[in-house]
């Protein structure tokens, strides 16, 4: 009968450890290193990043829990991912769209390498496959004075179009910068927006649009396009709702943003004859608009001294 009973022992202490193990798969015992998930839209992309965040616990990370060298899941538990919703501009490449293993290889010395892996439902680094990598990038770290007792991502925005991927764990912080494609996504949404507005409208959402490239600095041919669709949809559409904004407060904001589109080609000439336009409106709403009374003024004496050092 002994056995019998030893047969019994061992199948009772399979199923057990089976139980265990089905629990810690559905989420009934918490992982020791908690599950965490960040998010942040920079311009139009909205990136996403799911990790395990393991603790330090006095413990010895780089170089010794975490070995040189080696790739590394860069955090616990499932290897983290990272979701970008476009496409994403690193130094080394582009990303396209969508979600990727990311991987990290700690280095006693210089830069450590980043990977982005297309193969992001896996267990670890365990079956990292190299032939799958997206992309990989090399970021400097940074030695910090405080101690990062729990592993921590970030993602910062520092413009419409820029970002930043930011791990801290230890005393060792990575800064990963990266660009998206807002000015072409943006271009994009105002001429969909246009197209979907009536002819009185129209105009109005092309002066916005001209205006935040112009801001931004960004394509100026572009910005011009879209003024002179506005010009001709101002000056063949008569129907206009004065209720919120006179239609010569439309066309001084119209003026306005062409004056600064030909100032920055330095076409000094035509950008101060705008502003005599601007103010010359039988109502001159946008000009004695509060605060921009100044600015135009302001600019329109610089352009004056520009074009007569030309």
């Amino acid at each position: 009968m002994d056995w019998i009973q030893k047969i019994a022992h061992l199948c009772l202490f399979f199923l057990l450890g089976q139980a265990v193990h089905a629990q810690y798969q559905i989420g009934m015992v918490p992982r020791v290193s908690p599950d965490r998930l960040v998010y942040q839209k920079v311009g139009y992309t909205e990136v996403e990043i799911a990790y395990g965040s393991p603790a330090v616990k006095g413990r010895d990370i780089f170089g010794d829990l975490v070995p040189y060298d080696k790739v590394w899941r860069a955090g616990a538990n499932n290897a983290t991912r990272v979701t970008f919703s476009s496409k994403a501009q690193f130094r080394e490449g582009v990303l396209d769209s969508g979600t990727y293993a990311c991987f990290l290889v700690p280095k006693e010395e210089g830069a450590w390498t980043i990977i982005f892996n297309r193969e992001h439902k896996q267990w670890g680094a365990f079956k990292y496959d190299s032939n799958k990598d997206a992309l990989k990038i090399e970021v400097v770290p940074t030695i910090q004075k405080e101690l990062t007792e729990q592993l921590t991502y970030s993602i910062q925005q520092t413009g419409y179009q820029k970002g930043y991927i930011m791990f801290n764990w230890e005393y060792i912080e990575l800064e990963i910068p990266f660009e998206t494609t807002y000015l072409e996504e943006f271009i994009q949404e105002v001429e969909s927006r246009a197209a979907q507005q009536p002819g009185y409208l129209r105009w109005v959402v092309f002066i916005q649009g001209a205006e935040h490239l112009e801001t931004l600095n960004a394509d100026s041919s572009i910005a011009m396009s879209w003024i002179r669709q506005a010009e001709t949809l101002m000056d063949t559409t008569s129907e206009w709702n004065d209720q919120f904004y006179p239609r010569d407060y439309v066309k001084g904001h119209l003026y306005w943003i062409k004056a600064k589109l030909y100032a920055r080609k330095k076409e000094f000439s035509k950008a101060l004859s705008l502003v005599e336009q601007l103010k010359s409106l039988e109502k001159p709403f946008y000009y004695r608009r509060k605060n921009e009374t100044e600015g135009i003024d302001r600019a329109g004496k610089k352009w004056k001294e520009r074009q007569g050092m030309k």
